[in-house]
C-alpha cells in the first residue's frame, strides 16, 4: 500500500517507551492499521535506532529453522558474535542448545537491543513461541517487539501481571481526528469531517481517502473494498468467511443473535475467534459478549455478501424476529425497514415509539418514520401520531400541527398503541394541548389538556401523567398555585409505577420552583436532587424536561443568591426553549435574566432583556396572569432603578455606567461582554471613554470618581 506518509510523533513516543522499558512489546491490530508504517516511523526517529533490528516475517517462518535463520540474520547486524554462531539446527533438542548459546550472547551484549518481528502471525506456532520463551526468560539483553494481526501464543496474562509486557493496539494505532484531517489536507469541511467520522481512525481507509479525495469513503470504495477482500476475507478459513458474510447485516453481534441469523451454531465461539485473531470486531462490553464490526468493514462485508449471493433480506428478518423475541423493538425496527417490511415495521413503531422518545431517542424515531413510504405513513393514524410526538420533542412545531391534522383524517388502524395511550383520538387531543401550551395559549391549552385528560382512565398512567404535567404547568402560569402544587404532588407520588421520565423530572423540577417561591430552599434542593437522580438512572431525557429543569434550577440558584449559576441556568433554559419554539418557558427564562440584571444594578441590561420578553409575550395568545404581572413589576423596578442612577452626574452614558458597575464587582472584560451582549473590543472602547470622561487613568480611579459623583457601584 503506497500513499502519503506523515510523521506520527505520539505513536513513535509510545513505541519508544514501550520497547525500551519492557521485555516484550506486542503491537496487535487488524489489517491496514499501520503497524509496519508505525514501526518505520519510530525506528527512523529513535535516538537508539542503531540498537534496533528488524525482521520482516513471511509464511516460510512458520518453520522454526527458517524463523531463527531470519532472526539471527537481523541480530548479526548489531552483534558480530551472532554471525559466528552455527546455523540454527532443525531438531528440537539441538535447537534448545543452540538457543542457549544465542541467549548467552545476548546476556553478554554491551547494551540492550530491541528485536522487532513484523507480521508475527506468520510465525505464531506453538514451537516458535516456546523457542522465543526461552530467549525471553533467559536474562538476555535482547528485548522483543512482536507486531501482527493476531494475539501471540504466549502466556500474556502472566507477563502482564509481572509488569514486563507492553501492549499497543488499535486505539494506539488509530489516527486521531487532527491527524486524519492533516492527512486529508483539508479544513474541517463537511466532506472531510464525514470521512474522519466514517474511518474511525482506520489508517488504510484514510490513506485511500487521501489518494482519492473526490470519492466518498465507504465500504463500496473500490480500493478499500478490494483491500478488504484480498487482505482480510480471502486468507480466512471458509467457515470464518461464511460467518462474516452471513452476519454482515448486524450492527451488533452476540452469540445467540448470530446463531439465529445464520441458522447454525457456534456464534459465540466464532466471535471469540474473530476477537482473538483481530478481524475487525469491536467489543461493546467488558465481558466481550457483544461486539460490532468496524463500520466501514461492515459496509464492505455487505457488498461482498451481496456478490456472494447471501440472502440479506432473510438475514434482516431473522435478526428482527430475534430482537422482538428478546424485548428490543428498536433494533428490530431497523432490520425490518432494511428488509423492506414496511407494514411490520410500522406496527412495531406504533407500539415502541413512546418508550424511545421517553429515553431521548427522538432522532431515531424520526429516522424510522422518514424511511417509511409516505403513502404508508399517511394511511395510519398511529404512525402520524408518532410523527407528531417525535416532532414535538424535536421542537418542530410546524410538523406537529400537520401530523396531527393528518392523523385526525387518517384511518385509525387497529393495533396496540404506545404505553398508556387509550386511543388515537386521545393522543391527538394531548398533542394539540401541548402545541397550544408551546404557542403561549394558556386558556386553550387548559381546555385541550382537560379534554385529553378525560379520555384517559386511571389505568392509563403514563399518558395521563403527561396531561397532568401540562395542567400543572398551566395552572402555575395562570396564577392558581394551589392547583399547580396539588397536581405536581400527585405526579411525583405516583412516579414509581408511572415510569414516565418526562413527567417525573418535570414534576420534581416544578415543585422545586414552587418551594423556592415560598423561600423553602431546603425542600427545593431536595426536589432538584430527586430530578437529578432520575436523570442519572435513565439514558436520556426529553427536551421538554431538560428546559423545565434548567429553568427551575436557575430559579432556586437565584433565590439562593448564586447569581452566576442562575444566569447560566436561565440562559440555558432560554436557548433550549427558543429552539423548541416554547414561547412561555423562553419568556419566563428571559424575565429571570431581567431580574438578575436588576439585582446587580444593571438597569440598561435589564431594559434589553425586558424588550426580548415583550416580544415573546406579545407572540402568545394568552401567556397567563403570572408572566404579565411579573413583566409589569420588573418594568416598574427598572424604571425606578434607572431614575435613581445619576450616572456620575451625567458624565457617563447608561451603557458606560453599567460597564463601570461590573468593573466594581470584579468582573472580567470577557464576563462583562457576555452580560451586555457586546464584544470584548466594545467593552475596551467604553472603558477608554470612561477614563476620558472622568479624567482618570485607571479602572480603580474611575470607580472611585463614579462613586464620589453619586453613582451606585
Amino acid at each position: 500500500m503506497t500513499g502519503p506518509t506523515r510523521p506520527r510523533p505520539v505513536l513513535a513516543r509510545r513505541l519508544e517507551t514501550a520497547a525500551w522499558r519492557h521485555r516484550l512489546t506486542v503491537v496487535r491490530a487488524p489489517a491496514g492499521w499501520g503497524k509496519s508504517r508505525g514501526l518505520d516511523g519510530w525506528i527512523a526517529s529513535s535516538s537508539r535506532r542503531d540498537r534496533i533490528v528488524r525482521a520482516d516475517l513471511d509464511p516460510w517462518c512458520a518453520d522454526p529453522t527458517a524463523f531463527w535463520a531470519r532472526v539471527t540474520e537481523a541480530l548479526a547486524e548489531v552483534d558480530d558474535r551472532v554471525a559466528a554462531l552455527p546455523p540454527p539446527p532443525a531438531g528440537t533438542t539441538d535447537r534448545r542448545a543452540w538457543l542457549a548459546a544465542l541467549a548467552a550472547v545476548g546476556r553478554d551484549a554491551p547494551a540492550d537491543v530491541v528485536l522487532v518481528l513484523d507480521a508475527f502471525e506468520h510465525a505464531d506456532t506453538p514451537t516458535v513461541c516456546a523457542d522465543l520463551g526461552l530467549l525471553l526468560h533467559g536474562r538476555s539483553r535482547v528485548r522483543l517487539l512482536l507486531a501482527g494481526r493476531t494475539r501471540p501464543g504466549f502466556a500474556l496474562a502472566r507477563l502482564r501481571a509481572a509488569g514486563v509486557l507492553a501492549e499497543i493496539g488499535v486505539e494506539d494505532l488509530a489516527f486521531a481526528d487532527h491527524e486524519a484531517r492533516a492527512l486529508l489536507d483539508g479544513a474541517p469541511t463537511g466532506h472531510v469531517e464525514d470521512t474522519v467520522r466514517r474511518a474511525e481512525g482506520w489508517p488504510v481507509a484514510l490513506w485511500f481517502a487521501a489518494a482519492q479525495p473526490a470519492q466518498r469513503l465507504g465500504g463500496d470504495h473500490s480500493h478499500l473494498y478490494d483491500y478488504v477482500v484480498e487482505e482480510v476475507l480471502d486468507p480466512l478459513p471458509a467457515a470464518t468467511r461464511r460467518f462474516l458474510l452471513d452476519t454482515a447485516v448486524l450492527d451488533r453481534l452476540g452469540g445467540h443473535l448470530c446463531d439465529a441469523v445464520t441458522g447454525g451454531g457456534g456464534g459465540a465461539a466464532h466471535l471469540a475467534r474473530l476477537d482473538r485473531e483481530g478481524v475487525f470486531v469491536v467489543p461493546l462490553d467488558r465481558r466481550r459478549a457483544w461486539f460490532r464490526y468496524h463500520r466501514l468493514f461492515r459496509e464492505a462485508l455487505c457488498r461482498a455478501a451481496t456478490l456472494d449471493g447471501v440472502d440479506l433480506v432473510r438475514a434482516h428478518r431473522r435478526a428482527a424476529r430475534w430482537f422482538v423475541d428478546h424485548g428490543m423493538p428498536d433494533h428490530a425496527v431497523a432490520h425490518l425497514l432494511a428488509a423492506g417490511d414496511g407494514v411490520d415495521a410500522g406496527n412495531l413503531i406504533a407500539t415502541a415509539y413512546w418508550r424511545m422518545l421517553d429515553t431521548g431517542h427522538t432522532s431515531t424515531v424520526l429516522g424510522w418514520l422518514d424511511r417509511l413510504p409516505p403513502e404508508h405513513l399517511r394511511a395510519d393514524a398511529r404512525l402520524l401520531l408518532a410523527h407528531a410526538s417525535a416532532s414535538l420533542y424535536a421542537g418542530r412545531t410546524g410538523d406537529v400541527h400537520r401530523a396531527l391534522a393528518l392523523a385526525a383524517a387518517a384511518p385509525h388502524r387497529a393495533g396496540a398503541l404506545p404505553d398508556g395511550l387509550p386511543s388515537v383520538d386521545a393522543g391527538i387531543a394531548l398533542g394539540r394541548a401541548t402545541l397550544a401550551a408551546l404557542r403561549g395559549d394558556v386558556g386553550g391549552a387548559v381546555r385541550g389538556a382537560r379534554r385529553a385528560h378525560a379520555m384517559h382512565g386511571p389505568e392509563h398512567v403514563t399518558q395521563r401523567a403527561n396531561c397532568e404535567i401540562i395542567l400543572a404547568g398551566l395552572a402555575y402560569y395562570a396564577g392558581t398555585d394551589a392547583d399547580a402544587e396539588f397536581r405536581l404532588t400527585a405526579i411525583v407520588r405516583s412516579a414509581t409505577p408511572m415510569r414516565n421520565t418526562v413527567a417525573e423530572v418535570a414534576g420534581h423540577a416544578m415543585l422545586a420552583r414552587v418551594r423556592a417561591d415560598r423561600a423553602d430552599l431546603g425542600a427545593a434542593r431536595e426536589h432538584l436532587a430527586r430530578a437529578d437522580a432520575l436523570l442519572g438512572s435513565r439514558f436520556a431525557v426529553a427536551p421538554f424536561a431538560a428546559r423545565v429543569l434548567a429553568l427551575c434550577r436557575a430559579v432556586v440558584d437565584h433565590r439562593s443568591g448564586a447569581l452566576e449559576a442562575a444566569v447560566t441556568g436561565y440562559t440555558q433554559a432560554r436557548d433550549l426553549s427558543i429552539a423548541a419554539a416554547d414561547r412561555i418557558t423562553a419568556a419566563d427564562a428571559v424575565l429571570g435574566l431581567t431580574e438578575v440584571a436588576l439585582d446587580t444594578g444593571r438597569a440598561e441590561v435589564a431594559r434589553c432583556w425586558l424588550g426580548e420578553a415583550a416580544l415573546l409575550l406579545d407572540g402568545c395568545a394568552d401567556p397567563g396572569r403570572r408572566l404579565r404581572a411579573r413583566q409589569a413589576a420588573l418594568s416598574r423596578r427598572r424604571a425606578t432603578q434607572a431614575a435613581a442612577d445619576p450616572t456620575a452626574g451625567g458624565l457617563l452614558t447608561a451603557r458606560q455606567a453599567a460597564i463601570l458597575r461590573a468593573v466594581a464587582r470584579g468582573r472580567s472584560d470577557a464576563a462583562i461582554a457576555v452580560e451586555l451582549g457586546v464584544s470584548v473590543r466594545t467593552v475596551h472602547a467604553h472603558l477608554r471613554g470612561i477614563n476620558a470622561r472622568l479624567k482618570v487613568h485607571s479602572r480603580s480611579a474611575a470607580v472611585d470618581a463614579y462613586r464620589a459623583a453619586g453613582g451606585p457601584a
